[in-house]
């Protein structure tokens, strides 16, 4: 009898425990979703205004689509190595971007362009020289993937190639300061480069989602606790 009731105790703390994780996950999600739907809301009503949104918090810009209006600086373009889109082997195009009215240049990429059949043969580019509007989108923290290579320039053959993107190696190699934000083209900027990159940014809807789903989760925790551990009644036992 006394191991029975230690057995019982030990499931309902078990049970208290896991219900607690829950519903703390379902109120952050929905926390979460609350943050997310005011950031969508104010950089919506600051996109006309460039240097009000590289005002905002940097942490919520992730994803974030916006229009910037500026300059791509010439000679300073450089291409990201082993890169595959529709089945074809190739480069992303990175440039250097003078955004209007920010104090800071951006590592942008412009898109996918194919690589000949030599592979010391870079591709011909020719960024345009007059001012333009890309419509973009941020990416913030790590710029690059899992990479075995130790320096990003460790081409071979040419030294604009990259291997990987890193701001560290932007800011050490230019003599102007870098954004911590990466621009990603939505729409095609150079003619023959085609955007490819989506962010993979979570909705309000869907956290609104994984809250509800860690709450349904800790309820039925607790009703099977509940079912399992209450006191089967006398006239069963008979």
């Amino acid at each position: 009898m006394f191991n029975k009731k230690i057995s019982t105790v030990m499931v309902i703390f078990a049970v208290v425990l896991v219900m607690s994780v829950c519903f703390r996950l379902s109120y952050w999600q929905w926390q979460r979703a609350f943050e997310k739907q005011a950031q969508l809301a104010m950089l919506s009503e600051h996109r006309e205004n460039q240097r009000l949104l590289m005002n905002t918090n940097t942490e919520l810009l992730q994803g974030a689509k916006t229009e910037l209006v500026g300059q791509l600086v010439p000679d300073y373009w450089w291409l990201l190595d082993n890169q595959i889109l529709n089945g074809q082997i190739g480069y992303d195009l990175i440039a250097l971007f003078n955004a209007d009215g920010v104090d800071e240049h951006f590592i942008i990429n412009l898109g996918f362009v194919a690589a000949g059949a030599d592979r010391s043969q870079l591709p011909i580019i020719e960024l345009p020289l007059e001012p333009i509007e890309v419509k973009a989108q941020f990416k913030i923290g790590e710029w690059s993937g899992f990479t075995l290579a130790k320096y990003p320039n460790q081409s071979a053959h040419h030294r604009n190639v990259l291997q990987y993107l890193e701001w560290s190696f932007f800011s050490r190699e230019l003599s102007v300061a870098v954004s911590p934000l990466l621009v990603i083209a939505n729409r095609t900027v150079v003619t023959g480069v085609t955007p490819h990159y989506k962010a993979v940014v979570m909705s309000p809807d869907k956290h609104r989602a994984y809250a509800l789903q860690w709450f349904l989760i800790g309820l039925s925790a607790g009703i099977i606790a509940f079912f399992a551990t209450r006191p089967k009644s006398k006239e069963l036992i008979r």
